[in-house]
C-alpha cells in the first residue's frame, strides 16, 4: 500500500512542470482574447444594423488600458515560464515532452499574442482616426501592420524550433560538441515579448505619448525584435550577470541609479515606474547590437563563454 502511494505521489509531482507550462499557454490565450475585445469596446450596431464607433473621446482613454491589460497578462506568463523549467529541474522531471510543451506554450504566449497585440493596437488607433491613414497602393498601412506581426511571429517560431532541435540533439547525443549551447544566440522570445509589452504599457502613463509611437514605431520595432530573435547576436543572462562577483561595485551603482530614476518617475507622475522599466528592457534589447558593433570596431569577438539565454 505504501509502495503504491509512493508511486502515485511520484507520478503526480512530476506533473507540476506541465501544469505550469499550461498556465503559460493559457495566459497567452487570454491575452489574445483581451486584445480582440478592443473591437467590441469601440463598435456598436446602429438602427440600420451597421457598426459604428461608440465615442472617440471615451475610446481615447479606454483603449490604452485595454491593451495594457493584455500586455500585463503576457508579462505574467513569464512567471509560469520561469517556474516550469525550475520545477522540472528540481523535481527531476525534465523530458522531451516537457521541452515540446514549453516551446508550444512560448509560441502562443511570446510569439502569437504579442504579434496580435501590436496589429490590433495599431489598427484600432488608425481606425478611430487618432492617426493619419497612409495608403500607398498595395503597401497600405494595415498591410504593414500585418507584415510586422507576421515577421515577429515567424521568427519566434523559427527560434523555438531551433531550440527544440538543439535540445533533442543534446538529449540523444550528450557527448556531441558541448559548446553547441553557447552558439545559440539572439534575444530570447520572452525578452522580445517584454519589449513589446513595455511600450504598450507606456501608453497608460501621463506622458502624452504621440500616436505614431503605436502606429508607426511599434510595428517596425516588433519586426526588428523578430529579426533579433533569429540573429547570431549574443545576449547575457541577466540573473547570472547580477549575481556574478565581477564588477560588483559598478553593478551596485547601476542598481542605485535605477532606483533613483524609478522613484523620480513615481513622484513625477504618481504611478508605477513604467517608463523606467520600459527603458531598461529596451536598453537590454539594444545592448546586443551595440555590443556587437563595438566589438567589431575594437577588432575582437564577444566572449564565447558569456552566459547566454536559450529560449
Amino acid at each position: 500500500m505504501s509502495t503504491e502511494h509512493t508511486i502515485k505521489h511520484t507520478q503526480l509531482h512530476k506533473k507540476i512542470p506541465t501544469l505550469l507550462t499550461l498556465g503559460n499557454s493559457l495566459c497567452g490565450f487570454t491575452a489574445i482574447l483581451l486584445a480582440l475585445q478592443a473591437y467590441e469596446k469601440i463598435l456598436t450596431k446602429n438602427s440600420n444594423d451597421h457598426f459604428e464607433i461608440i465615442s472617440h473621446n471615451a475610446n481615447t482613454t479606454i483603449m490604452p488600458y485595454v491593451f495594457a491589460a493584455c500586455a500585463w497578462v503576457i508579462i505574467g506568463a513569464m512567471i509560469f515560464d520561469a517556474l516550469d523549467g525550475w520545477s522540472a529541474r528540481k523535481l527531476n522531471a525534465t523530458s522531451l515532452h516537457g521541452i515540446e510543451m514549453d516551446s508550444l506554450a512560448d509560441m502562443v504566449t511570446f510569439g502569437v499574442a504579442p504579434a496580435v497585440l501590436v496589429y490590433i493596437y495599431a489598427h484600432v488607433t488608425v481606425f478611430l482616426g487618432f492617426a493619419e491613414v497612409k495608403d500607398l497602393g498595395f503597401i497600405r498601412q494595415d498591410r504593414l501592420f500585418w507584415l510586422a506581426g507576421a515577421m515577429y511571429m515567424g521568427c519566434a517560431a523559427l527560434r523555438l524550433a531551433l531550440y527544440n532541435a538543439m535540445e533533442m540533439e543534446s538529449k540523444f547525443n550528450p557527448k556531441k560538441d558541448e559548446t553547441k549551447a553557447s552558439d545559440f544566440r539572439g534575444i530570447p522570445s520572452p525578452g522580445a515579448a517584454s519589449a513589446v509589452c513595455s511600450i504598450v504599457i507606456m501608453g497608460t502613463t501621463e506622458a502624452n505619448l504621440p500616436e505614431w509611437l503605436m502606429t508607426f514605431f511599434l510595428p517596425i520595432y516588433t519586426g526588428f525584435l523578430g529579426l533579433l530573435m533569429i540573429s547570431p547576436i549574443p545576449y547575457p543572462h541577466m540573473a547570472k550577470w547580477l549575481v556574478s562577483p565581477i564588477n560588483r561595485s559598478r553593478k551596485i551603482i547601476i542598481l542605485l541609479l535605477i532606483i533613483v530614476v524609478g522613484t523620480a518617475e513615481v513622484i513625477r507622475y504618481g504611478s508605477g515606474p513604467k517608463m523606467t522599466a520600459a527603458a531598461l528592457i529596451n536598453l537590454y534589447v539594444l545592448s546586443g547590437p551595440i555590443m556587437l558593433i563595438l566589438s567589431k570596431i575594437k577588432g575582437h569577438n564577444i566572449s564565447e563563454d558569456e552566459d547566454l539565454i536559450s529560449s
